[in-house]
C-alpha cells in the first residue's frame, strides 16, 4: 500500500510540476536555513563543554556595592583561590588565570604573543588542555618557566617542531627574564572561552610583583571545582553559594563586596560586567534566541507555503477523491495517501536542503565568523535529518490531507466544492507569513540604523587618521625621544604619549576628592597622557586649561594637577565651575583640578559614559603613542612610522592599529546578527513571495473565463491586473499592520541593550511596509499580466 501511495504522489508532482516545485524548493530553502542556524546555535551552546568536570567548574565573580550602585565584575583578588580551597571542604580544585604581555624571544626569533595567560600548575587539572610534550605533574613547579601553544611552537620553531628538541630550551621575556619552555600544550579548542597563546606561572608573577598577592589586586580569574556530591542538585550546591557570598569579610573589614559562582557552561553566553573585567571569549544569550526564531519563521513560513498551495488545489482534486469514495476508499486510506504525497515532498526537500546547506556553509561562515560543516559522520544528525523529514510533513499535510478526505463524494464528482472557508483559511496563512516576513524586514532596518548610529556617532574626540603605536622594549625608556622624532615625519600632524588607545580602557581606581560624603566611593577610569593629547584627539576643553609642560605644578611636587570629564564632575557634585581648583586624591596622589574636558565615549555605546580622570606624570611608563596623520598621508606615514620604529627598537616587531577600527570592531556581535538577519529575512520575503505565486497563479487559473468575458466586454490589461492583485495586496497591508506593533515591540527590547540608541521612527515601518508591497505585486503582476495577455477565445474554451 504505502508503494502505491508513494506511486500516487510521485504522478501527482510530475502533473503539477511548477507547484510541485515551488513546494520543494520554499520547503528545502526554509529547512536549509533551519540546518545553517542549527549548526551556528549548537556550536554557541558547547562552549567548554569539552571539559570532563565542566559541570563541577564555577568562575567566582564578585558584586561590588559601591555607594553610586552595584557593580558585577569577573575578576577577584590574587589571594582568594587557595583561601577557598583551604576554608572550605566543598572545594575540590582551585585556579587563578591573570592576563600579561611582552615580547618573547629565543635567537634571531622575536614574537609578541596576542594570548599571554599566568596561571597556577592546577590549571591542567581543572581544565582539559593536554601537554603534547612535557609533564603536567611537573610543569610550573618553578617560577621561570614557560608553555607554549602548539601555534606558538610552530611560529618558533617551524612544522617541524615535534621532531625537535625544544624542551628545555631558553626563552627571553622582555630581553630581561630568561624563562624554560617545559611543554607545548594542544591549540585550545575553538569552543573554548580560555584562549591562550603562551602560559606563564603564578610563582614567576609572585616573584616579579608582591602585589598579585594583595587582596586589593582586582586583577585575575578565579575558577573552583566542586565536589561531585555538591553538584548533584541545586539544593546542594546552593548553601555552598550562600556560605561563600560574603567570605571577603574574613580577609578585608568592611568590605561588602559579594562572591557569586558563574557556571562555567555559562560563561561564554552569559557574561555581562559592569567594566571590561572579562578578557575571555565571549558571545550573547540574546542573539542566539533571536536566531531561533529566525530560523523557526523561514521554516514556518515554508510550511505554510505548503499548507496554502495544498488547500488551494484541493477543488482541482475533488473529482478524483470521489471516484476513490465511490469505489471503497475509506477517509484514512485517503489521508495515508495524501500524507504519503507530503512524505515524499518533505523527503525530496529535505535532500535538497543539505544539498543547499552544504553549498551555503562556507558563506554562512563568512558571515557568522565561525568554522561551521555538516556532521555527516554523526548518526545523530542522520536521526535528527530522519526525524524533521517526519516532522515536517506532519505539519505540511495533515491538514491538507483531512480537508481532501472529507470531501463528500455525490458533490465531489459533481465538482461541486465548498472553497470559502478554505480561502480563508488561506489568506489567514498569507497574512501570517508577511507578518513574519516584514516583522523581520522591519528589525533588519532596525539593526542596520543602530549600526550606523554607533558607528558614526559623535564620541567627543576624532577618531579619523587616529593610529596608535604600542611602545615595547627600549621605547618605553625614550618615549620621549622617540615622539619627537615622530612629530618629525612628513604626514605627521601631531602625536601624544598616553597609558591607552582610547578603546576597551580598563585600568580604574578609587579616588578622594574634596567635599567627599562619609563612605561615598566609586570607581574612575583614568589615564596617564602628555600635554598634546587634548588636540591630537581633538576633545575640547570646558572650563579651566590644558595641562602645559610649562607649569611645574602639572607635572611634578607634592600637589600636582587632573583633567576630569563632565560625568565625574557632576559625580562628585560639582559644576563645571565649580569643579576648577577642587582638591583630588588619586593613587596616594593629591592634585588639584584645572580642567574639565566634555564628556566622551570611551566604552561601546551599550554603557553610559563613565567618570574620568586624566594626570600628566612624566616619569611614569607610557605604552601607546597616539598619530594624527594627515588627510590621505596614511600609508606613506605608515611606513615612515616603522622605519623610525625599527631604528629604535630593532628587537621588537612594529605594533600599531587604528582607532576608528577597533572601536567599530567592539560592535561585532551586532554586525554578524545585522548580517545574518539580513539574509535570513531576504530568503524569508523570497519564500513568502514563492507561496504568492503560486496562488496568483492558482487564482489566475479559476478566474480564466472571468477574465475572457471582462476583456471581450472591453476591460484593459491595466484594471485586470488591478482585479487580480488588489485581493492579495488586502492581505500584505493587513500583514503590515500586524507585523508593526510586533516588530516595534521586540526591537525596543533589543535597542535596550544600548544606553545610547536611535529611535524606531514611522518611516521605519513605511519602508519596511512598501518594499513588502512592491515585492508582493511584482510577483502577483507578473501571473496577473500573463493572465490579462491571455487570447479571450481560448480563456472561453477552457476547461
Amino acid at each position: 500500500m504505502l508503494r502505491n501511495y508513494l506511486k500516487i504522489a510521485y504522478r501527482t508532482l510530475q502533473k503539477h510540476r511548477l507547484y510541485s516545485l515551488l513546494n520543494i524548493g520554499g520547503l528545502a530553502i526554509g529547512m536549509a536555513c533551519c540546518l545553517l542556524i542549527a549548526l551556528y546555535i549548537l556550536d554557541e551552546l558547547s562552549y567548554d563543554r569539552f571539559n570532563p568536570n565542566y559541570s563541577r567548574i564555577y568562575r567566582v565573580v564578585e558584586k561590588q556595592k559601591q555607594a553610586d550602585g552595584i557593580y558585577d565584575v569577573a575578576v577577584t583578588p590574587g589571594p582568594l583561590a587557595a583561601s577557598l580551597k583551604k576554608d572550605f571542604p566543598e572545594v575540590e580544585l582551585t585556579t587563578r588565570i591573570g592576563r600579561w604581555s611582552g615580547l618573547l624571544t629565543h635567537g634571531r626569533q622575536a614574537i609578541e604573543p596576542d594570548k599571554m595567560l599566568i596561571v597556577d600548575p592546577s590549571f591542567f587539572a581543572l581544565f582539559d588542555f593536554p601537554l603534547l610534550l612535557g609533564d603536567v605533574t611537573t610543569a610550573f613547579q618553578g617560577p621561570d618557566e614557560v608553555i607554549f601553544s602548539e601555534g606558538m611552537a610552530e611560529r618558533f620553531y617551524g612544522k617541524d617542531w615535534p621532531y625537535k628538541h625544544i624542551l628545555g630550551q631558553l626563552i627571553q621575556l622582555n630581553t630581561q627574564q630568561t624563562l624554560k619552555l617545559v611543554g607545548v600544550a594542544r591549540n585550545p579548542p575553538s569552543r573554548s572561552h580560555i584562549q591562550f597563546d603562551v602560559l606563564l606561572p603564578f610563582k614567576w608573577l609572585e616573584k616579579n610583583d608582591e602585589w598579585s598577592m594583595k587582596w586589593n589586586s582586582n586583577s585575575y580569574h578565579t575558577y573552583l571545582q566542586l565536589r561531585p556530591e555538591l553538584t548533584n542538585t541545586s539544593a546542594g550546591l546552593e548553601p555552598f553559594a550562600h556560605k561563600i557570598r560574603n567570605s571577603l569579610q574574613r580577609y578585608i573589614n568592611g568590605d561588602k563586596t559579594q562572591l557569586m559562582l558563574q557556571p562555567l557552561s555559562a560563561i561564554y553566553l552569559h557574561s555581562k560586567f559592569s567594566f571590561e573585567t572579562d578578557w575571555g571569549k565571549r558571545s550573547d544569550i540574546v542573539y542566539v534566541r533571536i536566531f531561533i526564531a529566525v530560523g523557526l519563521i523561514v521554516l514556518l513560513i515554508a510550511i505554510i507555503n505548503f499548507i496554502n498551495l495544498a488547500t488551494a488545489r484541493a477543488s482541482g482534486r475533488a473529482k478524483e477523491v470521489g471516484v476513490r469514495k465511490t469505489i471503497g476508499a475509506q477517509q484514512l486510506n485517503l489521508i495515508g495517501q495524501f500524507l504519503g504525497e507530503a512524505l515524499l515532498t518533505t523527503g525530496l526537500a529535505v535532500g535538497l536542503a543539505v544539498f543547499l546547506a552544504n553549498f551555503l556553509v562556507p558563506l554562512f561562515n563568512d558571515i557568522s565568523g565561525k568554522v561551521l560543516q555538516l556532521p555527516y559522520h554523526l548518526g545523530l544528525f542522520w536521526i535528527l535529518l530522519v526525524g524533521m523529514t517526519g516532522v515536517v510533513s506532519l505539519l505540511t499535510g495533515l491538514y491538507p490531507a483531512f480537508i481532501l478526505s472529507s470531501f463528500r463524494p455525490v458533490t465531489a464528482l459533481k465538482g461541486i466544492v465548498n472553497a470559502g472557508k478554505g480561502r480563508s483559511f488561506r489568506q489567514i496563512l498569507v497574512i501570517g507569513q508577511f507578518v513574519l516576513s516584514v516583522s523581520m524586514g522591519i528589525a533588519t532596518v532596525v539593526i542596520y540604523k543602530q549600526l550606523s548610529f554607533v558607528q558614526t556617532a559623535k564620541l567627543g574626540f576624532d577618531k579619523e587618521h587616529l593610529i596608535y603605536l604600542r611602545l615595547k622594549g627600549d621605547l618605553r625608556a625614550k618615549a620621549w625621544t622617540f615622539k619627537q622624532q615622530v612629530e618629525q615625519l612628513p604626514g605627521v600632524a601631531k602625536a601624544s604619549l598616553t597609558t591607552s588607545n582610547l578603546v576597551g580602557i580598563t585600568n580604574s581606581a578609587f579616588v578622594e576628592w574634596e567635599g567627599q560624603a562619609p563612605k561615598d566611593e566609586f570607581l574612575m577610569t583614568n589615564m596617564n597622557i602628555d600635554q598634546d593629547f587634548v588636540s591630537t584627539v581633538g576633545m575640547k576643553v570646558l572650563a579651566g586649561r590644558n595641562f602645559s609642560a610649562q607649569i611645574p605644578s602639572d607635572t611634578s611636587g607634592t600637589l600636582g594637577a587632573y583633567l576630569i570629564n563632565e560625568t565625574a564632575a557632576k559625580r562628585m557634585g560639582w559644576t563645571l565651575r565649580t569643579a576648577l581648583g577642587k582638591r583630588i586624591k588619586h593613587w596616594g596622589q593629591d592634585g588639584l583640578v584645572i580642567g574639565v574636558l566634555k564628556d566622551f565615549h570611551f566604552r561601546p555605546l551599550h554603557v553610559a559614559i563613565e567618570p574620568f580622570i586624566f594626570r600628566y606624570q612624566p616619569s611614569n611608563p607610557y605604552f601607546n603613542l597616539l598619530v594624527k596623520t594627515e588627510p590621505g598621508a596614511i600609508g606613506q606615514t605608515l611606513s615612515r612610522l616603522a622605519a623610525v620604529y625599527k631604528k629604535n627598537e630593532p628587537v621588537s616587531p612594529f605594533s600599531y592599529g587604528f582607532v576608528n577600527q577597533d572601536l567599530d570592531a567592539q560592535y561585532k556581535a551586532e554586525q554578524r546578527a545585522g548580517r545574518i538577519i539580513f539574509y535570513f529575512a531576504m530568503l524569508a520575503i523570497l519564500i513568502a513571495c514563492l507561496g504568492l505565486f503560486g496562488l496568483a497563479a492558482f487564482t489566475a487559473e479559476q478566474r480564466t473565463k472571468e477574465i475572457g468575458v471582462r476583456k471581450i466586454l472591453g476591460a484593459s490589461i491595466v484594471s485586470l491586473v488591478a482585479l487580480l492583485s488588489q485581493d492579495f495586496l488586502k492581505l500584505v497591508l493587513i500583514a503590515i499592520l500586524v507585523a508593526s506593533p510586533i516588530a516595534w515591540w521586540c526591537m525596543n527590547q533589543w535597542l535596550n541593550e544600548f544606553a545610547y540608541k536611535v529611535t524606531i521612527d514611522w518611516w521605519l515601518f513605511a519602508l519596511a511596509g512598501s518594499l513588502a508591497i512592491g515585492i508582493a505585486l511584482l510577483t502577483v503582476s507578473f501571473q496577473s499580466i500573463k493572465a490579462a495577455l491571455m487570447n479571450p477565445v481560448k480563456s472561453l474554451r477552457s476547461e
